[in-house]
């Protein structure tokens, strides 16, 4: 590990920050308030199943008019303790909207129940193209934390920064490109410890771990997530600017 600090140029720290003033500050999630409505993407929703908290005594929807897909059939596993409407008929092949409610537990003869059901939603899109959708049902108690669900077409993904230098942030992509060019200018090799470590460390900050926490368990100093961050900036800022020649 040290042997990598050595080897890393100090001109190739420079264009980022002079070491005497680059400051850095450990950034964890904000805490803020909950969204009132889940968006969850199409492509996502389909190859998965989502959660849907319903609340006793309130109403709970699953919204297609993101995508403006016709709901054409739904299932509900176990309709003993939940029903459902929709905001037009099936048949009009204009519902978007499904309403659920909890009600007080109703007893079918030979029905089975469980505590957690799920609803199978068929939807036609305006192509003729149908996809199946399935929600797993969880009653709720207590304070509402989302008044639905809402699936639309795609989300945006906005890589999280997650480190401050001076008055640059790095992202976990800013450390992996760092990482992959000090292996092939020669500052480590690929078969490091080193290397398994950073790579460690990406995969937890990628997954919201904080990076003080990331580091430690890691078994990695802060001091190579930082040069690793400033050579993976200095690169993308370089890639940005047209007409010049760079290389590795």
């Amino acid at each position: 590990m040290n042997q990598l600090l050595q080897k890393i140029p100090k001109l190739t720290l420079h264009l980022i920050c002079i070491a005497s003033l680059c400051s850095i500050s450990l950034s964890t999630p904000s805490k803020s308030q909950a969204s009132t409505v889940k968006s969850i993407a199409r492509e996502s929703a389909v190859n998965s199943t989502t959660d849907v908290p319903v609340w006793a005594g309130r109403s709970t929807f699953i919204d297609f008019s993101g995508t403006n897909e016709a709901i054409i059939y739904i299932l509900l596993a176990d309709p003993s303790r939940t029903i459902f409407s929709t905001d037009a008929p099936l048949a009009s092949k204009q519902a978007r909207t499904i309403f659920l409610r909890q009600i007080k537990a109703l007893q079918f003869r030979g029905a089975t129940t469980a505590p957690i059901t799920n609803l199978l939603v068929k939807t036609q899109s305006e192509d003729g193209k149908q996809r199946i959708y399935n929600f797993n049902i969880v009653p709720k108690s207590g304070q509402v934390t989302t008044n639905g669900v809402a699936i639309v077409p795609f989300i945006p993904i906005v890589e999280q920064r997650i480190l401050q230098l001076g008055n640059q942030t790095a992202t976990a992509s800013d450390i992996e490109r760092g990482l992959a060019i000090a292996i092939s200018r020669k500052y480590t090799r690929a078969s490091d410890p080193v290397v398994s470590k950073v790579r460690e460390f990406i995969a937890l900050a990628r997954n919201s771990v904080p990076v003080s926490t990331a580091a430690e368990r890691a078994k990695l100093s802060m001091e190579i997530i930082t040069k690793l961050a400033q050579i993976g900036i200095q690169e993308k800022s370089l890639r940005q600017r047209p007409g010049l020649v760079y290389s590795r």
